[in-house]
This record gives structure tokens, C-alpha cells and sequence, in this order.
């Protein structure tokens, strides 16, 4: 059979499911005629892995169309892909007319009229590529803080004027080889907010997948590069999760490919997601007392909102703060005028023995920053006075430590 040339396009090509299970059957049909060949396992078929490059193989007949290299995966990737639940498969520009020329057809349009005979099938990829041709796509590359206290990245591609949309992650499974969880779904536009409702397959099962919201205030999506949100969702472990996420447009499909498989990623990008994950572990506690491992030192938590005085000892000076711990909210008030206490926490450790409390401190202070551990049988005693230490940043934004004392100063 003599095959036609390529011809050039830069767009990718979009097939439905059941043209595209067509397409391959025809391609598999007509190799195994070729060759004279009935049963053979997929990676001799398609040309990858341990395959024997000296028996017929797809990627040795495609080259042969193409003039050029052909992934031999890339056939059974976009099989796995409609298999996983993917409604459309997405042809690169490189290949939009390959698996068509190696049939003897010039193109997908030849292919349909002669291949697809089902009215309804015929009319639905007619439409898709139709819709293609009006419809730009956006490819962005997602990043956060992911399982295993590690950075991650994904493939994000916006269909349908920003209708629809599939994200692609790639994990290392123990073995150090990818894994692929693939998410598809639709997008919604609210007020200032765009909404990601994720699904994906699991034993050919559509389930749900994780929640995404970005803010992109007014303007068109195009004019916003950088989308910051958040997202709730589960993890490989099957904890519940929350956490924050970036996207960042870039100008090309290959763009998008090549930055998510790059293992660096932008300092700028890490200081904004590095630690922001929440997770909830699986657990279903039968009483309060058993919620986590916290639980049995809730009565000492309970004790700890009240007003008090800290004394820092800093370069041989005693410097005071008062301030408050709201109760049941546990947040650190300054009661000072023209002092504002920020990202503050309350904690306790070593079995309910110290008290944590950390504070950003904005106004005429001494610190700017300080962290304090405090003994907790002492503040909780007759005395109402516990002694520990503490570290943080002075106002000259040097590194500082030394003792605290903590006094409960209710009436």
C-alpha cells in the first residue's frame, strides 16, 4: 500500500472514544494483516519496553510513514487513557495524521466517512472537530505540597472555553517508576471564582475527586497567568485533605509537558505551597476522649485561656507583654495599645507538660518574633507563674533566646 504525505498542522487533533477505538482496531487489524501475525503481547505490538526491534512491531511501521522517530507507547498510552475513563483522546500535532496515512486515508475527515458508520457517532466527531477549531486550549502547570512532604506538579489542559478541563500527577511509586492519577471534570465561573469539580475512574467506577477554587476577579481567564486557590480532596493514603495550590499558564502543550517533568521547581513557587496541606487521618473515634492522641490532655488545654504577663530576659533587660488567650477560640490578643499580635498558635507538648505559644509581633517592641515554651505544671499551679524559654527575632532582625518567665495575672 502506498501512503500519502503528512500533511502540516500545528492543532492537536480530538477523537471521541469511539473513534478513536476504531481508529486502533483498524491499525491493529491491518498491522497483524501486514505481517501475517494473530496473537502478540502489547509491547512487541506497539514497539516499547523489551520489545525485539528485528520482529514487526507498530513503531518500526509508523517511522516507516513517518520519516521519522514515533513513540511506540504513545498508541497504548492513549488506549490506557479511555480505559481510565477519558471521554475524547487528544492526538499531538505531530501525529493528527500518522495512524490515518498508515491506514491509506489522507486524513480524519477521509477516515469518518469512510470508517464510522454510525449516524449518531459520525455526527459527534464531525462536532468535536468543528468545536476544535473554534475553541483555544490553555495548559497550565499545577504545583503543591503533596503527599510525602514533597512538591508536586501536574498537567492541567482547559477545554470548551473553560468548560471542562483534564489534570494529569505523576508519582513514584516505591519501585521509583511513575504512576499516573488522572482527573477530569468541569469548571464553573461564580462571582469572582472559578470552581474545579474533579472526577476520576476506579475499576471503570466514576467517583469523586477533589474540589479546586481559584480567584480571578473580573477579568478574563487569559489575563491571569497566575491562579492561586485552594483544593480539598483525598491522598493515596485515603486521608481527607486541604490545602493550596498554584497554576501557571504556559504558551504550549510541550511547555506544559516539559516544566512537569522538570524536577526543579521556582524558589518563589516553594515559599508560597511549601507546608500548606492539612490532613485529617482516617480514623472514626467512638468518644471524644479518643478523637487523636491529643485528646486525653484536653482538661490541661482547657485551662489555658486567661490574660498574662510574659517577661522576656533579653541582653541582661526585662521586657513585658501582656496579652490574652481567648477562651475556647485560643486566640493571642495583645493587651497593650498600639501592639498587634499575628500568626499566633497555642499548642501543648511533652504530654500536656509545656505550653507553646508563637506570635508574629507588629509595633514598638523589642522582638519582632517570638516562640515560647513554658512549663505548664508551673503555670498551672497555686502560683500561677511558669518559667521556660523562648527564641525569635529582635527588632534589628537578629536571631535572639534566653529565658521567659509566664505569669497568670487574672483577678
Amino acid at each position: 500500500m502506498e501512503y500519502k504525505k503528512l500533511q502540516s498542522d500545528n492543532s492537536p487533533l480530538l477523537l471521541t472514544k469511539y473513534t478513536f477505538n476504531t481508529l486502533l482496531e483498524a491499525i491493529v487489524r491491518h498491522f497483524k494483516k501486514s505481517h501475517a501475525i494473530e496473537n502478540y503481547k502489547d509491547f512487541q505490538l506497539y514497539g516499547f519496553g523489551n520489545y525485539d526491534s528485528e520482529k514487526p512491531n507498530l513503531k518500526n511501521d509508523l517511522e516507516l510513514v513517518l520519516k521519522d522517530y514515533v513513540n511506540g507507547k504513545y498508541l497504548y498510552n492513549k488506549q490506557r487513557e479511555l480505559v481510565s475513563g477519558k471521554p475524547i483522546v487528544k492526538i499531538s500535532r505531530e501525529y493528527r495524521d500518522l495512524f490515518f496515512n498508515y491506514l491509506g486515508y489522507t486524513g480524519v475527515y477521509d477516515f469518518i466517512e469512510k470508517e464510522i458508520s454510525s449516524k449518531d457517532e459520525h455526527l459527534k466527531q464531525i462536532t468535536l472537530l468543528q468545536n476544535l477549531s473554534q475553541n483555544e486550549e490553555f495548559y497550565y502547570v499545577c504545583y503543591y505540597y503533596g503527599e510525602d512532604k514533597k512538591m508536586t506538579k501536574g498537567q492541567l489542559t482547559i477545554h470548551n472555553n473553560w468548560k471542562t478541563f483534564e489534570l494529569t500527577f505523576v508519582y513514584l511509586n516505591s519501585q521509583n517508576e511513575p504512576v499516573f492519577y488522572d482527573l477530569f471534570g468541569t469548571i464553573k465561573q461564580e462571582n469572582n471564582f472559578v470552581h474545579f469539580d474533579c472526577k476520576h475512574f476506579i475499576q471503570n467506577k466514576k467517583i469523586q475527586g477533589s474540589k479546586m477554587i481559584f480567584y480571578v476577579g473580573m477579568a478574563s481567564y487569559s489575563e491571569r497567568p497566575i491562579l492561586i486557590g485552594a483544593y480539598s480532596s483525598f491522598d493515596k493514603y485515603d486521608h481527607s485533605i486541604a490545602g493550596k495550590l498554584m497554576l501557571v499558564q504556559m504558551n504550549s502543550q510541550q511547555e506544559m509537558e516539559q516544566e512537569s517533568k522538570s524536577v526543579h521547581f521556582h524558589p518563589a513557587i516553594c515559599q508560597e505551597l511549601i507546608k500548606f496541606r492539612h490532613i485529617v487521618p482516617s480514623r472514626v473515634p467512638i468518644q471524644l476522649s479518643k478523637i487523636s492522641p491529643q485528646s486525653p490532655y484536653a482538661s490541661i488545654f482547657a485551662k489555658i485561656p486567661n490574660d498574662y504577663k510574659a517577661i522576656f530576659s533579653l541582653e541582661n533587660e526585662q521586657i513585658e507583654l501582656d496579652f490574652r488567650i481567648q477562651k475556647y477560640h485560643y486566640n493571642i490578643l495583645s493587651n497593650i495599645e498600639d501592639i498587634e499580635l499575628e500568626n499566633d498558635r497555642v499548642t501543648i507538648a511533652g504530654k500536656g507538660q509545656i505550653l507553646e505559644l508563637h506570635f508574629d509581633i507588629t509595633g514598638i517592641f523589642r522582638l519582632l518574633k517570638a516562640s515560647l515554651y513554658i512549663k505548664n505544671y508551673e503555670l498551672l499551679s497555686e502560683n500561677k507563674a511558669g518559667t521556660g524559654t523562648f527564641s525569635g527575632v529582635d527588632i534589628n532582625n537578629n536571631p535572639v533566646s534566653g529565658a521567659v518567665r509566664l505569669l497568670n495575672i487574672n483577678d
